[in-house]
């Protein structure tokens, strides 16, 4: 199936039916796989931004996508050939990184210059619970099993590693250069 954009990031749903690609600039495309010969765009949500990065909720009903200069935004995408957006939080810097928790309570940005810790119990109303500046430009997170550590990819500076047990003030860990 070709895409509007530049298809970046891609998350399958749970029953494994349903594609989300985060798009860039063609915002966030649902595509029907369930017959994986014959893939089908089921529709397609604008994003104010440029989406780079999509994670999906457990249920397959709710898409958080990283939209650079917007931010986060939260997506109602129960109707899949009707995606509506609930909300949206600005970050500090541009979002191109996300990394939900299995709980579902909280999200993780890689924003560039940080990584944000998003408070999405409500998603109609996400709360920042706090931030890290990062020893480069955040481009990826990922959450160790036990999602008290952050693994956040900075550019050249390689990966950070970081405690995020206390939300609201994470700390560094460690580093490893990659180069």
């Amino acid at each position: 199936v070709a895409t509007d954009g530049l298809a970046i990031s891609v998350v399958i749903s749970g029953d494994g039916n349903t594609a989300f690609v985060a798009d860039y600039e063609g915002g966030l495309q649902i595509i029907d796989v369930s017959d994986i010969s014959n893939p089908t765009l089921l529709s397609t949500l604008d994003t104010d931004g440029l989406a780079f990065d999509v994670a999906i909720s457990g249920d397959g009903n709710t898409a958080y996508v990283a939209d650079e200069e917007f931010g986060l935004q939260i997506v109602d995408v129960t109707d899949r050939s009707n995606p509506n957006l609930l909300s949206g939080f600005v970050t500090a810097g541009y979002a191109i990184g996300v990394a939900l928790s299995s709980d579902e309570k909280v999200i993780y940005v890689a924003d560039v210059s940080s990584l944000q810790i998003i408070d999405i119990s409500n998603v109609q109303s996400p709360a920042l619970l706090g931030s890290f500046t990062t020893s480069g430009t955040a481009y990826g997170v990922t959450l160790s099993a036990d999602e008290k550590t952050a693994f956040i990819a900075v550019d050249s500076a390689g990966l950070d590693i970081v405690d995020v047990s206390n939300s609201a003030n994470p700390s560094l860990i460690s580093t490893f250069d990659t180069t």
